[in-house]
């Protein structure tokens, strides 16, 4: 009679045991999810990208001396990308201008600079940042990473022999071509990068 009496409290305990296991599995699981919730935002919380209006037309901008800069970025939509300076990098010429896109007009400057050896160094920067279409079509993907640009992961594509690496910002679009000569500075090159507007340079 003992015995029987030990073996039936054994199998209470397991099956305590055994609930108290099936309960604490839940709850590990209820964490788990509740975390997952927590860390991946829900997709209406997701803020949708801020449509920017289109550019009224505007006479183009050209201009050979580094002085003018001023013009061309207060006349731009959104800040510009250009060298900071003491980056030993030489000016050449740069320009502004729209261009047709969707049912009215964007804006791109284009900056032109060289490196101290004379390889050139083409800085654009476009309105609005979902131009992407601006941008040659005939480049490709890549395995390697771009560099980051303004906080931002950059998208590194190649044309033959030249490199272009192009970020968006929640204003606009930022691309950097050069010599693939230049692959391994593409880093310290990008380093030198600011966004300036009039109040910046002044």
């Amino acid at each position: 009679m003992a015995a029987k009496k030990k073996s039936t409290g054994k199998t209470i305990g397991r099956a305590v045991l055994h609930v108290l296991s099936i309960l604490l599995a839940v709850a590990l699981l209820s964490v788990c999810c509740f975390t997952l919730v927590l860390a991946q935002p829900q997709a209406e919380d997701r803020k949708a990208p801020v449509e920017q209006s289109l550019v009224s037309p505007s006479p183009a901008l050209n201009i050979n001396e580094e002085s003018r800069l001023r013009e061309l970025v207060s006349g731009f939509p959104v800040p510009v990308m250009s060298f900071m300076s003491g980056s030993g990098m030489q000016f050449v010429s740069a320009s502004s201008a729209d261009l047709a896109y969707k049912n009215g007009f964007a804006r791109m400057a284009a900056l032109y600079w060289q490196t101290e050896d004379g390889q050139p160094l083409i800085l654009r920067s476009i309105y609005p940042a979902s131009a992407l279409g601006l941008l040659e079509m005939d480049f490709h993907f890549t395995p390697i990473s771009g560099p980051t640009l303004f906080g931002n992961v950059s998208v590194r594509m190649e044309s033959g022999d030249t490199i272009r690496i192009h970020t968006a910002t929640d204003t606009g679009l930022y691309a950097v071509n050069c010599p693939r000569s230049l692959s391994d500075r593409l880093s310290a090159i990008t380093r030198s990068l600011q966004l300036f507007t009039v109040s910046e340079e002044n």
